[in-house]
């Protein structure tokens, strides 16, 4: 019989755990645009949590069996995992400053975006997407992310890099060949190459419009 454990209030702890924290850090940070980091922060320690434990690393990796053992992880680890947090905000607050840029108008993120080479999407690159086992290469990202010293803006950044990579296999392949080189291991190859690669840049890799009129 499995165990018990409410996910949700387990999440809801960690998120107190890093309000915390992050309040102390960023003390001069206007309460919404707080929220907000919180919010994403959340997200990268659940991330963090799970990669640590051997969750990401599981065969036949399923959402709901995830969030149990997460659950049980975080419960039965409580007093480790308040003391982790405490540290991981510290590594998560120097990468946040250096690959996440806040902004918080349409004006400023057009400016934002517009620096660099556009991204042009491929007009199949949904398409092959939803055809792919997006999960897994989620995960796979985020867990190369992280093995890679990547801590902030993890589903964001995991996004994107998957979305570029499949569009240069759709570029240089187009649909059907994409696929096949897909079910070769042809993205996951590009995807990690891409991460390995981050370390040599100190740029920031994630741009976000915060709406503040939503909190």
């Amino acid at each position: 019989m499995e165990p018990y454990c409410n996910f949700d209030v387990a999440v809801e702890n960690a998120r107190e755990l890093l309000e915390g924290a992050l309040s102390e850090y960023y003390w001069d940070m206007p309460r919404r645009e707080l929220d907000a980091v919180v919010d994403i922060a959340l997200r990268d320690f659940l991330h963090y949590l799970a990669y640590k434990s051997g969750i990401y690393t599981a065969q036949r990796f399923r959402e709901d069996k995830a969030r149990l053992r997460l659950c049980v992880y975080i419960t039965d680890r409580w007093p480790k995992i308040a003391e982790l947090a405490s540290e991981w905000v510290v590594m998560w607050s120097a990468k946040w400053r250096q690959r996440v840029r806040l902004v918080f108008s349409d004006e400023e993120f057009k400016r934002a975006t517009a620096e660099g080479e556009p991204f042009k999407p491929h007009k199949n690159l949904d398409e092959f997407l939803s055809k792919v086992d997006r999960l897994d290469l989620q995960l796979f990202t985020v867990s190369s992310l992280i093995r890679a010293g990547e801590l902030a803006g993890l589903d964001q950044i995991a996004d994107y890099i998957i979305r570029e990579e499949a569009n240069y296999l759709l570029d240089l392949y187009g649909p059907e060949k994409a696929l096949e080189k897909y079910r070769e291991g042809a993205l996951a190859e590009r995807i990690l190459k891409r991460v390995r690669g981050l370390g040599k840049t100190s740029e920031p890799l994630l741009v976000i419009r915060v709406d503040l009129r939503a909190w």
